[in-house]
């Protein structure tokens, strides 16, 4: 497991990170020095973005006096973990401010594209994986699904009814799996959502979780 610190915050790397980035990269595909080339840049870049959106969590915690939060990141994603009880008004804040981190990361990424367009193959393929995850998958972080921050966010704003508030994110973990195995074809993907209703499915009928994801 790879440890270090970052602006004061201990961060933990599980190895599985590196193996389930590199698959929803397309580590199957790649098949040639150039296509091994391209995923490097994809984990490279899914590493960097994830620990930034983390990074964002913790820093808002800091704001809100927690003295030592942590960062792990593993199978799943990332998760940022604090050692202080938090308000509602605070743990929207906090759910929020990874995503937000996200997106103003992805955005001066894409205004540094549109200013600087990219001279090769390796740093257009940079460019478009940042902005790929630090917008589009801030997006998706934002649905009502547990455990995203869209899901931490819903269930602050509707704290004590639980019970409705997995039953919309069950929805919409199952939606999400539909969409991406029909629309995006995605296997990864599709799984990583299906992994996200099971769990909600659980604590609705009061089973333990997995514990394999995080946001």
């Amino acid at each position: 497991m790879l440890r270090f610190q970052i602006f004061g915050f201990p961060v933990s790397v599980h190895w599985m990170f590196w193996i389930v980035t590199a698959l929803l990269g397309g580590a199957e595909r790649a098949s040639s020095p150039q296509g091994m080339q391209l995923l490097g840049i994809w984990v490279a870049s899914a590493f960097v973005s994830i620990l930034w959106h983390e990074l964002g969590h913790t820093f808002m915690m800091r704001r809100f006096g927690d003295p030592r939060p942590e960062i792990h990141l593993y199978g799943g994603g990332g998760l940022a973990m604090g050692t202080r009880h938090r308000t509602r008004y605070e743990q929207i804040l906090i759910s929020a401010a990874g995503p937000a981190a996200g997106l103003a990361l992805g955005f001066v990424v894409w205004l540094t594209a549109r200013a600087f367009p990219p001279m090769s193959l390796y740093a257009d393929r940079t460019f478009s994986v940042l902005i790929q995850i630090n917008i589009f998958w801030s997006l998706i972080n934002l649905l009502p699904i547990i455990p995203l921050d869209g899901g931490r966010i819903m269930e602050a704003t509707l704290e004590g009814r639980g019970r409705l508030v997995l039953q919309i994110s069950l929805g919409c973990a199952v939606a999400m799996a539909v969409f991406a195995f029909t629309q995006w074809g995605s296997f990864y993907t599709t799984l990583l959502f299906a992994v996200m209703a099971m769990d909600n499915w659980r604590r609705l009928t009061g089973q333990p979780e997995s514990g394999v994801l995080g946001h």
